[in-house]
């Protein structure tokens, strides 16, 4: 791991709140994996194989029906970690995930982590953090469902998506479709399309094929609450 890498490492909340001696425990087990966009890291059945963090680019994490629909349930920014459910439960995995652009993955192996847990078991609290965090989200994202307007969860989402962008900016370039923006927000794509042109009429963003660039992160933010 490069000095890079470990700064896009140590941004991440989670992170950077463990004990030092717990982040060199980790780091002393990774590996790297670069992926290209739609390249598939794992899928939804698949026996568990460690704890993932993003160092570049973006991660899509989806389910697909009997007839081929998938539904996009989140994407995955840089500092970002995850994976840590089947860690707790030693279950199959419970999601497709995919590059949704060119990606540097940190790869902490299960088989690392069950050792590092069996010698210092005082450390599964800390990975539980990690998955009431999750939990916390999760309470956050079904209220908005129910309480924002579609232009709020719009702006939010996108919100959301931006802050991975170092702070020292307030742009960002996202790779987003939107289909899958739709997708995430259950809003019809009509709707998302009309959100977006007021958006882009008020110069916060911008539209691009797949893509959406962020011009304002700090008025969006606002439009969300």
């Amino acid at each position: 791991m490069n000095e890079q890498d470990r700064a896009i490492i140590n941004q991440g909340g989670w992170f950077s709140s463990r004990s030092n001696e717990l982040q060199l425990a980790l780091l002393s087990s990774a590996k790297i994996i670069e992926l290209n966009a739609a390249d598939a890291l794992f899928h939804r059945g698949e026996a568990n194989s460690g704890l993932y963090a993003v160092l570049a680019g973006v991660m899509r994490v989806s389910g697909v029906n009997g007839e081929g629909k998938e539904a996009v349930l989140s994407f995955i920014d840089p500092a970002i970690w995850f994976g840590e459910v089947a860690l707790f439960d030693g279950g199959l995995r419970t999601h497709d995930v995919y590059a949704q652009t060119q990606v540097r993955l940190l790869h902490i192996p299960h088989r690392a982590l069950i050792q590092l847990l069996a010698l210092n078991p005082i450390y599964w609290h800390d990975f539980g953090i990690l998955l009431s965090q999750k939990m916390r989200l999760l309470f956050s994202s079904l209220e908005d469902h129910a309480l924002l307007t579609a232009q709020q969860k719009v702006c939010k989402r996108l919100a959301m998506m931006a802050v991975a962008v170092p702070l020292s900016s307030n742009k960002a370039t996202i790779m987003l479709s939107q289909q899958q923006l739709a997708d995430m927000t259950y809003l019809t794509r009509q709707t998302i399309n009309q959100i977006l042109q007021i958006l882009s009429e008020k110069k916060l963003i911008s539209l691009h094929y797949q893509r959406i660039e962020i011009l304002n992160k700090k008025e969006l933010a606002l439009l969300a609450h």
